[in-house]
């Protein structure tokens, strides 16, 4: 089971036990009244969950399948990220290229996917915005990655000749504390 579907599967349970413990639950539990839902899904949702997940963008999307919504949404998430042992990694997250780039290449060499998904995130939100030497590491990190992806390559393919629509999406401006 993926990340993803697990992420689903406790989210509908979560919401159908908060259900049961509603001054509103009163009578059987069935689908009429709405408290089937957990077996209505258990029941439909067998396959696996076709979207990937923002964090795992830049590793299954196409450089010019981005849009600025989707730069918003990356954006959103990275502003509730951390990074363990990066104690300024609130500026890659920002929109700051080399803290970024510098953090995604620490968690390569380290092998941590989690991590290495948070700060390509970021990598992928900044090249977007039109960073060449972003969108350059993006397609050497997919190259990279292509011995165990193969997919990978093409994507990689698609960085090297990516230009840049008008995508950009204002980073909050964060000051170093000293």
């Amino acid at each position: 089971m993926s990340a993803a579907q697990f992420h689903m599967i406790y989210h509908i349970k979560e919401s159908v036990m908060r259900r049961k413990d509603s001054p509103r639950a009163v009578g059987p539990r069935s689908s009429s009244n709405g408290f089937g839902i957990a077996a209505r899904a258990k029941t439909k949702a067998t396959g696996p969950i076709s979207f990937p997940h923002p964090l795992c963008w830049w590793r299954v999307r196409r450089a010019d399948a981005f849009t600025k919504a989707d730069v918003c949404i990356a954006r959103h998430l990275l502003r509730k990220t951390a990074v363990l042992g990066e104690p300024h990694w609130f500026l890659g997250a920002a929109g700051d290229p080399a803290v970024a780039m510098n953090v995604a290449h620490r968690a390569q060499r380290q092998g941590a996917r989690v991590s290495l998904d948070v700060a390509m995130t970021a990598v992928l939100c900044i090249a977007l915005t039109g960073d060449v030497a972003a969108a350059l590491f993006l397609a050497a990190a997919l190259k990279d990655r292509s011995d165990i992806d193969p997919p990978c390559a093409a994507l990689s393919d698609s960085w090297l000749v990516y230009q840049p629509r008008r995508l950009s999406v204002r980073a909050v401006q964060v000051s170093r504390r000293e």
